[in-house]
């Protein structure tokens, strides 16, 4: 290091300055990041429990597998705002009116049935999942009859028929379509219409009155559509419907329940949505 005398009397010699010798420091370490807590997305640990809160159930075609979920857990505030809703309409019902809308009104809360079906694919093919929302001990709950296997397809046809004698209106999503059509199909395969006819119910099918109502104002009248639009909600770890029928291969091929939690999830889901769609679009 320069002494600071000669340093000055070499800057006359040179007529230049020269720098002062720079300070050494010790490097600042970086600020301190903190670690983001990982955070489950709405209902995923719901999902995830259904298939293991199925119960066994016979009749006298066989057993299959039960899940019955209150609403409430899978839309929080669904129960009030259903009754509320129900009260404003019952107010304005039109006894005399042929509408399928005023039967559902009329039907509501303990003779109406709502109805959505998981198949292996179109008209012909098997069903393995009926899921049904409907008012039981005066709660709203979703309840999914479920096959384990083909075979099971009769029994779970067969406890459809039991909630089906307690019914009035029938409400779908493109039902008069598909599935009831399918189910029709597959009651007649199984002689099942020798022991107890179908009933002949109002049938209800949202789809048509949602394009009534919103085929100008929507990019198409899905039921995901609609709900993410109309009702404000959106799905977290859903599956696409194209591959639920190879994921109940998958399943009867191996006993794996992973993509049969998604499917039953999926599945419950689109029963909140019909019946919260049915009551906007009753009014």
């Amino acid at each position: 290091m320069l002494d600071e005398s000669l340093r000055q009397r070499l800057e006359a010699l040179n007529r230049e300055r020269i720098p002062a010798p720079a300070v050494r420091t010790r490097p600042t370490a970086p600020p301190q990041v903190p670690k983001l807590r990982r955070v489950d997305p709405p209902h995923t640990k719901k999902q995830q429990a259904l298939f293991e809160r199925g119960e066994v159930v016979s009749n006298e075609r066989g057993t299959h597998l039960a899940v019955r979920v209150p609403i409430a857990e899978l839309w929080p505030e669904g129960d009030g705002l259903l009754h509320a809703r129900h009260e404003q309409l019952a107010q304005a019902v039109d006894f005399e009116s042929a509408d399928v809308r005023q039967s559902f009104v009329q039907s509501f809360p303990s003779r109406f049935l709502g109805l959505d079906l998981e198949t292996c694919g179109l008209s012909g093919s098997a069903l393995f999942l009926v899921g049904l929302v409907r008012s039981c001990d005066d709660q709203f709950v979703v309840e999914l009859l479920f096959a384990r296997n083909y075979a099971e397809e009769a029994a779970v046809l067969c406890s459809l028929g039991e909630r089906l004698s307690a019914t009035d209106t029938l409400v779908t999503f493109n039902g008069k379509s598909f599935d009831w059509p399918m189910v029709s199909d597959r009651w007649r395969r199984y002689l099942l219409d020798r022991q107890s006819p179908l009933p002949d119910l109002v049938h209800y099918d949202v789809l048509h009155h949602a394009r009534r109502k919103w085929r100008t104002t929507l990019p198409d009248c899905k039921l995901q559509t609609i709900e993410r639009m109309i009702c404000r909600r959106s799905r977290t770890g859903d599956i696409a419907g194209h591959l639920i029928p190879g994921a109940y291969d998958h399943y009867v091929q191996t006993g794996k329940t992973t993509e049969m939690e998604q499917v039953l999830y999926h599945n419950a889901i689109d029963l909140v949505t019909l019946l919260d769609v049915a009551m906007r679009l009753a009014g």
